[in-house]
């Protein structure tokens, strides 16, 4: 009996540790699931100020997933049928969640590539544990290939 009671701990620690499998976030995937997304998302490179707040340790005590939310402002161009284009300032609420032990990183200011999804009350940058809504200075050859895609590129996803 004290072999099934030593094993319940070591299992639980496994199915913690293996209940967050995370890619590593990849910008032209991203943008590949924001397109076929059934939310709206505006694609946004430029220049990225968070008013991040500090936050506090993770209850992991509490099943249900934390967010923290917090006010940014965003100038820079949206991805539009000619690539990269346009003067755009616009605000945005940042989302941080957590996942258990999990949390998102909170960004740091400047240069940045974000999926951003268009709500009714204005515009949400989600960022999770995972990644993949938000690189800090993306490489050109990535946001080129990303406007690609958005062109119509029949390779767009190949490697």
């Amino acid at each position: 009996m004290r072999a099934a009671l030593l094993s319940v701990p070591i299992l639980a620690l496994a199915t913690q540790a293996s209940a967050l499998s995370c890619l590593p976030p990849d910008a032209v995937a991203s943008y590949l699931r924001a397109d076929q997304a059934a939310e709206t998302y505006v694609v946004l490179l430029g220049d990225f100020r968070f008013d991040a707040p500090s936050l506090p340790e993770p209850d992991l005590s509490n099943p249900t997933p934390e967010e923290h939310r917090f006010p940014a402002r965003f100038e820079g161009q949206a991805l539009g049928p000619e690539g990269f284009t346009g003067s755009y300032a616009l605000e945005m609420e940042v989302t941080l969640t957590c996942a258990g032990p999990w949390c998102a990183g909170v960004p740091a200011d400047g240069a940045g590539l974000a999926f951003v999804e268009m709500t009714e009350t204005g515009y949400d940058l989600r960022l999770g544990p995972c990644g993949g809504q938000y690189f800090a200075t993306p490489d050109p050859a990535v946001t080129d290939r990303i406007a690609a895609c958005h062109a119509g590129d029949e390779a767009c996803g190949a490697e």
